[in-house]
């Protein structure tokens, strides 16, 4: 007991994450932030030294998927760090290098957001996984986090085939007793030169995907014997199995175990092993059932798959779930909400459980009293007021600290949609205003620094040959403020704190070939009669497109 006590030690499930990645010995660590994934990144710059990985943010989360395929294909254990909405940008190149699969272990950690708490939408992640054609894997306890994080390094590299860890909040932040994690061998090999192995063209397509498939069914008969499933028999007082059961995907078995009496009869399979499903093991485990509750967060991806494979095996059992709305199809799972389910799967499991209090939106949480950002868009509002007033504009903001401007009394979005979408639905706006027939609005797009490195950076040439009449203003507090004060191309330090080379926002737009003007944000008097200007000019001869760099550090995070 005494040398176990010694090798164990309670953290949070997203440094246990950390933990088993830097135990798998990965090397390079990309991604880009947001919550629930953000603090495995953190905690592998917390465990590591700067000559042991390489562990930065990337501009966004296509370019961290492509670098940490390309450490792959180089001989490197990889681990990409992203959220739901982000895969939506990563999925190209995933898609196509789940075909030519890796070389050293490429691990996907991402993090799904039931409930939208600090999301644009209420994504479950694990269909686009599927169509990628990646196997998932989601720990069902902190506990568990360090060593199956390790093993999905392992099962990469023995395959040949990227692997997603999907985590939620509630696991991220819960807390458990982590043990010291397995260590593998060290990869041991470099860059495989092969004629063909790192290329995918069209003739190499339909071979690839044969090949992939054939990894797949290895996969999942890798699954079969998975030692991260496991199957708790709670007795029904004569002896007997009970009829029904539970599967408790991920880190759901916490919530149901609370929601669930201390005498139930029940059988509970707690799944880690998520796609491909271990379909022989789960029939063996069906048959002895007349019903069973599938609860997991998100769409009902496993319950699905359980439905059919019931089907395909002969095997009747009723199938309860989020499809059936035993559980509502929508929302973070609450343990009233299982509750209820359970009651319904079998009244013996009747038990009521008290209802959770919800905690804050972020996005509910106004600006910080010494936010830059606050006498940027009190001028900006100043002079819409004073040019036609607010109704005479569309201001098109994205996400990023810019989002709490858009609560009481300032309400100032008409149009938000996701991460870096700013400048491109401004473009499209302005079209659509100055075409004959358009009513004529003034467009403004907000932008923020990180989001314009993220994806904005995109739409500029664009914006610079149309040069529609619109202003653009481009917010630069020098860090990724909304999601914890990360490092982005314009930072003056990186993820370790070091410096490192600042890439100016002013340049870049400059190089497109528009001249913008940059005002500090303190400079109140400077902001207004910019504003002023600009707005005036849209209306009038040779309206353009006008960028306005409003430059102030965030006191938070900035020193």
């Amino acid at each position: 007991m005494a040398a176990a006590s010694l090798n164990t030690r309670v953290l949070k499930g997203d440094r246990a994450l950390a933990k088993g990645a830097l135990a798998a010995g990965v090397e390079v660590v990309t991604g880009y932030p947001g919550s629930p994934a953000t603090g495995v990144l953190d905690g592998c710059l917390e465990g590591s030294a700067p000559g042991q990985a390489h562990v930065q943010w990337a501009p966004n989360e296509k370019v961290a998927m492509e670098i940490a395929y390309g450490a792959s294909i180089a001989g490197r254990r990889a681990l990409v760090v992203l959220k739901s909405v982000g895969l939506n940008i990563a999925l190209d190149p995933l898609a196509t290098m789940a075909l030519s699969g890796c070389h050293a272990g490429l691990v996907i950690l991402l993090g799904d957001d039931p409930g939208g708490w600090g999301s644009q939408n209420e994504q479950d992640s694990r269909w686009m996984a599927r169509v990628a054609e990646v196997p998932v894997v989601e720990p069902v306890s902190v506990e568990q986090s360090a060593a199956l994080m390790t093993q999905a390094f392992v099962w990469s590299e023995s395959l040949g085939v990227p692997v997603i860890v999907r985590i939620v909040g509630s696991l991220a932040l819960a807390e458990g007793p982590v043990e010291e994690p397995w260590r593998p061998p060290p990869f041991g090999a470099g860059f495989l030169r092969k004629r063909d192995r790192w290329v995918v063209l069209p003739a190499l397509v339909v071979g690839r995907h044969h090949s992939l498939h054939r990894k797949l069914r290895q996969m999942r008969a890798l699954f079969e014997a998975s030692p991260y499933d496991a199957i708790e028999r709670r007795g029904s007082g004569d002896g007997s199995l009970p009829v029904v059961g539970v599967i408790a995907v991920g880190h759901t078995g916490a919530k149901v175990r609370r929601a669930l009496g201390d005498d139930a009869p029940v059988q509970i399979l707690s799944l880690a092993s998520v796609w491909p499903l271990p379909e022989r093991a789960l029939t063996r485990w069906l048959r002895g059932l007349e019903r069973v509750l599938v609860v997991e967060e998100g769409g009902p991806f496993v319950e699905e798959q359980i439905r059919a494979l019931a089907q395909r095996r002969g095997v009747r059992v009723a199938v309860l779930g989020r499809a059936d709305r035993a559980i509502p199809a929508e929302g973070e799972l609450t343990e009233p909400a299982i509750a209820a389910a359970l009651a319904r799967l079998d009244p013996a499991l009747a038990h009521e459980v008290a209802s959770t209090a919800g905690r804050a939106m972020p996005s509910r949480v106004p600006l910080c009293d010494d936010c830059p950002y606050r006498p940027v868009f009190e001028a900006l509002i100043a002079a819409m007021d004073a040019n036609g007033g607010r109704n005479r504009h569309i201001v098109v903001g994205e996400t990023g600290c810019m989002v709490r401007a858009n609560l009481p009394p300032m309400r100032l979005f008409d149009v938000k949609y996701s991460l870096g979408s700013g400048l491109g639905l401004g473009i499209g706006l302005a079209l659509g205003e100055t075409a004959p027939g358009g009513k004529g609005h003034r467009v403004v797009a907000l932008l923020g620094d990180s989001s314009f490195f993220h994806s904005d950076i995109n739409a500029l040439p664009y914006a610079a040959q149309l040069d529609l009449p619109m202003l653009v203003v481009l917010l630069d507090n020098a860090t990724t403020a909304l999601t914890g004060g990360q490092a982005h191309p314009g930072s003056a330090t990186d993820a370790r704190g070091a410096p490192q080379k600042v890439i100016d926002l002013a340049e870049v737009v400059r190089g497109c070939g528009i001249e913008p003007q940059v005002i500090a944000t303190e400079d109140t008097a400077a902001l207004r009669a910019a504003f002023a200007e600009g707005l005036r000019a849209d209306a009038g001869q040779g309206a353009r497109t006008r960028v306005i760099i409003a430059r102030g550090p965030c006191p938070k995070y900035v020193p």
